[in-house]
């Protein structure tokens, strides 16, 4: 890759269409291929050949993308994560994952890319206009990945994810894109569409989105109402909002025998409860972890080492193998994640990068807010909460879920603002 710290020159028109066309081309490669998280090897899936494509696209697109620090913090990043993996190996006897560090290295790069071609080249809504064609696209393949697991009998719906927590948060994600990319009123029927495709997985992810979704909701629906310039147009959107508004009960009153999901959030029993307890005992052990030299304190575990860390390490597990014999078994395997996006990065990662992950997504948070971008904000803020007891860091939507609302926080020119209707 090129690097430079050259300002961004002017380009022909010809040429900026053409840019234009590759990244949404790329954003929509990214958004389809995070559909298909089936591994390839160890932690990389399809998914990540459509985020190498992606990436690609974007280079071609802009040649001289990244700039020299940019390439600076890239190698830094790298170099600490291989001192830490030399680090747990003599403090452990812990072994390397090179696919996790491959992935990250690729998630970064696509991160500082979509960063750099929206705030220095103006492709916010190039990225915006390859999200919009995605939509349907995505709706297409998880509508036949349900059909699929209906026809095979599985139990667990997961829309062709290999964990059903994973299809619920991509789907969560898609609703808030459908409220925020769709240009049509309809945008309000699919957001409930996806909504409701979260829902079907059984997983109690969605409930953590559902708050910040529904706000959303309301204000796009304002926008629809303000903007409806017919009768049936008003009338359509009221009855859009009640659907909304009384779908979700329905499906919780009588409905609960097939979405099990309800009696598990609406009714907790003893198995979530332990489920409960045993991602705290997870988020414990990470603490003590942390916690257990200066080089896991400053350089982090590497990326996916906690559990060979752990297991290698002198941190009493007898807690967590008598709460839950199966993750304590997985401890053993090394195969257990933190159960914790935002302590997996606190505790694998050296102490700088995840500094400025929570820094990044301050200033992201703050500046969407400042551009009137209430829908994504209220998603930044609704994945950051609901993977907190969840890992998600570790699959391409997630990247997709950061990098969409980065798009929009610097892009430059900055959006229109998107404002409710006081009506």
């Amino acid at each position: 890759m090129t690097a430079v710290a050259d300002p961004v020159q002017a380009a022909a028109p010809h040429d900026v269409d053409r840019a234009a066309r590759l990244v949404a081309a790329s954003t929509v490669i990214v958004m389809v291929g995070m559909l298909f998280g089936m591994k390839l090897a160890d932690r990389l899936a399809v998914s990540n050949i459509a985020q190498v494509v992606g990436i690609a696209l974007l280079f071609v697109a802009y040649p001289r993308l990244l700039r020299a620090r940019d390439v600076i913090l890239i190698l830094a990043g790298v170099a600490s994560v291989a001192v830490a993996s030399l680090s747990i190996s003599l403090q452990y006897g812990a072994r390397i994952l090179p696919t996790h560090m491959i992935y990250f290295v690729l998630a970064t790069v696509y991160l500082v890319a979509v960063y750099r071609a929206s705030r220095d080249h103006g492709a916010a809504d190039a990225l915006s206009h390859g999200v919009r064609h995605a939509i349907p696209v995505t709706a297409v393949v998880l509508v036949a990945m349900l059909a699929h697991d209906r026809w095979t009998g599985t139990e667990i719906p997961d829309l062709g994810f290999d964990d059903n927590s994973h299809a619920a948060v991509a789907a969560c994600f898609l609703a808030f894109a459908s409220l925020r990319f769709l240009r049509t009123p309809l945008r309000l029927l699919v957001a409930l569409g996806f909504f409701a495709l979260a829902l079907i997985t059984y997983s109690r992810m969605p409930f953590f989105f559902a708050p910040l979704l529904a706000l959303a909701f309301v204000t796009e629906y304002r926008l629809v109402r303000a903007h409806a310039v017919k009768v049936w147009q008003v009338y359509g959107a009221h009855l859009v909002l009640l659907a909304a508004v009384v779908l979700p009960g329905l499906l919780a009153a009588r409905a609960a025998a097939q979405f099990t999901v309800f009696e598990r959030v609406l009714a907790p029993g003893e198995s979530t409860s332990a489920s409960t307890a045993s991602h705290l005992e997870l988020l414990s052990l990470g603490a003590q972890l942390k916690m257990d030299s200066a080089w896991n304190l400053l350089l982090g575990v590497t990326p996916g080492g906690f559990s060979n860390s752990v297991a290698g390490s002198q941190v009493d597990l007898t807690s967590i193998a008598v709460k839950d014999p199966l993750v304590y078994q997985a401890i053993l395997e090394g195969t257990a994640p933190l159960h914790s996006t935002l302590g997996s990065i606190v505790l694998e990662f050296p102490l700088w990068v995840a500094l400025l992950y929570l820094a990044v997504l301050a200033r992201t948070a703050l500046a969407l807010v400042r551009r009137r971008e209430w829908v994504m904000a209220m998603f930044l803020v609704a994945l950051v909460v609901a993977t907190s007891l969840y890992s998600s860091h570790n699959e391409l939507y997630f990247v997709v879920g950061l990098a969409v609302p980065i798009a929009l926080a610097y892009g430059n020119p900055p959006a229109t603002p998107r404002a409710a209707s006081t009506a």
